[in-house]
């Protein structure tokens, strides 16, 4: 009965009305004409742009390295808006039931239209390159910890509660993982505390979802807000007057052999600290767990038909307070792992990531492997606009800041495509 009930609503299709699909359509046409107007007819003609592709801070050189690139900023731009425009109007006359893997594309386009106007030479930059290997390590960075919120938010979805409080489990983690690695001088034991912090905080919202139906936005959003609180606190009380309990350290990285040398994937991907090859392995087991075992199809059921799956001997309040605990210890971890690249614990430094992490957990459409995505292209954005800064872009520093923002809440409000939660996603369960 279970099996039916899963293979019922998950053969249903997220369709985007046309109306909507038109309307996204039009919006890829729109960045395309900027892109155009903007970054191609905007550069004079002959500016020319450079990328590089040497990882700063490596010990190493890679051994198989890459010249410089070199083209022409206003040719190059024109070719990537028409790519823009182009499908653009291919969404908008065929209307795709999923158009978002296109507007995906249209994003990363505008991005390298963006890198290529803004690095230009002649023309404002101080940085006349773009180092894209320091990019994709910067991006990859924000990235891992945008995916370990997100994992733990399919968790905690897929049974049938919503986390919002992935924001405040990322402090927590931060803040004890900080005061922990500062005087043991381990990561390990940083991580562990972090878990177990971001899993008390997941109980916290279990106990009070579940034991006394209490409105899960609600609770979330005061762990948050308790949270901030008492990290600011902690910080004025024990961190500012004793600062040897958070000296904090950058996790050192861990080079796999001979793949670390290949030129902008080895440095990105195969010369990174525990945590980011933890969070690939969460990445691959979560994604098992949920669609391929019985475990996993318990907890869809519950997620989508708590009744039906409490009437085949599923117990649903046990199967949600054990997701919600295990995706608060992923958080945790995550927040341990942020910590991890900032060096140490500063109150504020999470900036709304766990938020940002929820958005990318829409995006992704309750998947872990679409939430990876949505994370790079977040991750991506994120670290461009701190980067944009040092090309002296005629625009201030709080405009740009708030593109990520901007994209978090176009997809949270479904302007880039409706898709559906899990059903019984976020409706307390009375059992009968």
């Amino acid at each position: 009965m279970t099996d039916v009930a899963i293979t019922s609503t998950s053969t249903r299709s997220d369709v985007v009305p046309h109306g909507r699909t038109r309307a996204i359509g039009v919006l890829m046409i729109i960045v395309g004409v900027f892109s155009a107007w903007a970054f191609g007819l905007g550069s004079v003609a002959d500016a020319h742009s450079a990328f590089t592709f040497t990882p700063v801070n490596v010990s190493s050189a890679v051994p198989w390295s890459l010249g410089q690139l070199t083209v022409l900023t206003r040719p190059t731009n024109l070719v990537l808006a028409l790519l823009m425009i182009g499908l653009g109007v291919e969404v908008y006359v065929r209307r795709p039931s999923a158009p978002l893997v296109r507007f995906s594309i249209v994003a990363a386009l505008f991005l390298i239209a963006l890198l290529f106007w803004a690095c230009r030479t002649p023309g404002p930059a101080q940085v006349p390159f773009v180092n894209l290997t320091s990019v994709l390590i910067g991006s990859s960075a924000i990235a891992m910890v945008l995916i370990y919120g997100s994992l733990s938010g399919v968790m905690c979805e897929r049974a049938g509660v919503v986390n919002i409080a992935i924001e405040g489990q990322f402090i927590a983690g931060a803040f004890f993982g900080s005061m922990i690695d500062s005087t043991t001088h381990s990561f390990l034991l940083a991580a562990l505390v972090g878990a177990l912090s971001g899993a008390a905080l997941g109980w916290i919202l279990a106990f009070l979802a579940i034991r006394y139906l209490s409105d899960q936005i609600i609770v979330g959003v005061v762990i948050v807000t308790m949270m901030s609180g008492l990290s600011s606190y902690l910080n004025l009380q024990i961190l500012t007057p004793y600062p040897n309990l958070n000296v904090g350290n950058i996790a050192s990285n861990i080079g796999v052999p001979l793949l670390d040398k290949i030129p902008i994937i080895g440095p990105t991907l195969f010369n990174e600290s525990g945590f980011f090859y933890l969070m690939a392995v969460l990445v691959a087991a979560v994604s098992f767990a949920l669609f391929k075992t019985r475990w996993g199809l318990r907890v869809r059921a519950v997620g989508e038909h708590p009744q039906a799956a409490e009437s085949v001997g599923i117990n649903v309040a046990r199967t949600r307070y054990r997701n919600v605990v295990l995706g608060g210890t992923i958080a945790g971890v995550g927040g341990v792992a942020f910590m991890a690249t900032q060096g140490q614990f500063q109150v504020g430094y999470t900036s709304g990531l766990g938020y940002v992490a929820l958005a990318a957990l829409i995006f992704g459409r309750w998947k872990p492997s679409g939430a990876v995505v949505a994370s790079i292209i977040f991750g991506l954005s994120a670290y461009l606009v701190n980067a944009l800064q040092s090309y002296n872009v005629p625009l201030s520093s709080e405009i740009i800041g708030m593109f990520p923002y901007i994209i978090t809440i176009a997809v949270v409000a479904g302007l880039i495509g409706r898709v559906r939660p899990p059903a019984a996603d976020g409706v307390p369960y009375r059992r009968d």
